[in-house]
């Protein structure tokens, strides 16, 4: 009994200490950033833009992969005169280890023009499609934030 007592007073000792990561979990295939930009002289876009980095960190080739993030103001609050939640389906192969870099244009979000620079928060891929017809996906962005 006394054994079992101790037993089980390690085993929530462990889960107090280490939370969560005594369990295994999905490892990112992609590392990914953005930043929001609004330059006068941009070829991309005319109001505003989102510059994007994509990093394929699996041992597949990527064929295509959908990126999601939200627009905040300088004070967290969702932004206000655009949409705030933002998806983008990117037909690019990125070979494993490579990356991909690119401004998207967000001026079919922007409904008036930004006051200031804009956030970027909760930026992740949701879907990736690789060359083989596999497809890895994290419709949330759960894993991206584990």
């Amino acid at each position: 009994m006394k054994n079992n007592f101790i037993k089980g007073f390690s085993f929530i000792g462990l889960m107090m200490f280490f939370g969560c990561h005594l369990f295994p979990y999905e490892k990112k295939p992609y590392f990914v950033s953005a930043d929001f930009v609004m330059e006068e002289e941009a070829v991309e876009y005319k109001v505003c833009g989102a510059d994007i980095l994509f990093c394929n960190t699996s041992d597949l080739t990527v064929k295509e992969f959908e990126i999601v993030f939200y627009l905040f103001d300088s004070d967290g609050e969702p932004a206000s005169g655009c949409q705030n939640r933002l998806d983008f389906i990117i037909e690019k192969e990125v070979e494993p280890g490579g990356e991909f870099q690119n401004c998207l244009s967000l001026d079919s979000y922007m409904a008036v023009m930004p006051q200031s620079l804009l956030e970027i928060d909760y930026l992740y891929v949701s879907r990736i499609l690789y060359t083989d017809g596999s497809v890895w996906e994290d419709p949330y962005g759960l894993v991206a934030f584990m």
